[in-house]
């Protein structure tokens, strides 16, 4: 994590919490452009050249049309969801491994 690089630190769920949102909304953030193209393919009418899923076309259209500004329309929402998401789930499953292991009477590595 990114507290300790010591292979017996115990990392708590709130660490890891921490990491997921910070790893979701770097992810996020970096696969905006995919995730514009797919929704454009997905919207485009059928039979257009859109709909034909060629994602760098679509990509480079948007660049053309909108500029960087398009390629990462709705970068801020889909962070937020994305960090929240990653927050929640990876300290749900640290504080649940951790329970676990205590109800196995072993110490956590």
């Amino acid at each position: 994590a990114l507290w300790s690089w010591r292979q017996d630190h115990v990392v708590d769920c709130w660490q890891s919490a921490v990491c997921g949102a910070f790893a979701g909304g770097f992810a996020a953030a970096v696969t905006t452009p995919l995730d514009v193209a797919k929704t454009r393919i997905m919207l485009a009418k059928a039979g257009s050249s859109t709909a034909s899923g060629n994602v760098l076309s679509t990509l480079h259209g948007v660049w053309r049309t909108q500029g960087l500004s398009g390629l990462f329309a709705g970068v801020f929402p889909r962070m937020a969801a994305i960090s929240l998401g990653g927050f929640i789930f990876l300290g749900a499953y640290e504080q649940t491994r951790s329970l676990l292991l205590l109800e196995l009477g072993r110490e956590r590595p």
